[in-house]
């Protein structure tokens, strides 16, 4: 991998989304309004804190899933170097705290990464590229990639690739997280 474009992409992952109603979040995962009433949506899933369950979510499911995990992104660091990062995210995002994603950019900087991350406030809202301080700030993709894709292409122009291996492996707890790149798709070993 040599670039990533993110637009609020969470550093932490938000339980309520994976452990769904176990959570106990009275207000649904999302909602819609309509002029005489509100619809609220739940969302399903398999995985549990049950222990005794197939689908029991453990503490070490959550850690592979974290961005904010110094170690992993040291090992990563010394795999590759030469990824360059590039994220939005608003300041009051309600669903992803911008203060996770500036740590992980932050650790992301020292360990050497090219990291630019934007910020948004209200003074940045332009009604044409940012539109608001929600969750994605109301960037459409298109556009995002539209205005970061070529620079970033400007960026990587005459590099190569110095990824020396095509797996990197992430210890969490009593498992082993072995990502692989095998010809057109990524597989995934776990071992115990």
């Amino acid at each position: 991998m040599d670039g990533v474009v993110d637009n609020s992409g969470s550093a932490l992952p938000p339980l309520n989304y994976i452990l769904g109603r176990e959570m106990e979040h009275s207000y649904g995962d999302y909602y819609e309004d309509f002029p005489h009433n509100r619809i609220i949506f739940f969302l399903k899933t398999h995985w549990t804190r049950k222990e005794n369950s197939p689908y029991f979510f453990n503490n070490e499911n959550y850690f592979i899933r974290t961005l904010l995990n110094k170690d992993h992104l040291i090992l990563q660091s010394q795999k590759n170097k030469n990824i360059i990062y590039v994220s939005y995210h608003s300041k009051e995002d309600p669903l992803t705290p911008a203060n996770f994603k500036e740590q992980t950019m932050q650790i992301l900087k020292i360990l050497g990464y090219d990291v630019s991350l934007n910020l948004i406030d209200e003074n940045k809202i332009d009604g044409k590229f940012i539109k608001n301080l929600d969750h994605g700030c109301g960037i459409p993709d298109k556009a995002l990639f539209r205005k970061e894709l070529p620079l970033m292409l400007k960026k990587l122009q005459g590099r190569k690739s110095f990824m020396q291996e095509n797996s990197i492996s992430y210890p969490c707890g009593n498992k082993v997280f072995i990502f692989k790149d095998v010809g057109d798709k990524f597989e995934l070993v776990i071992k115990d």
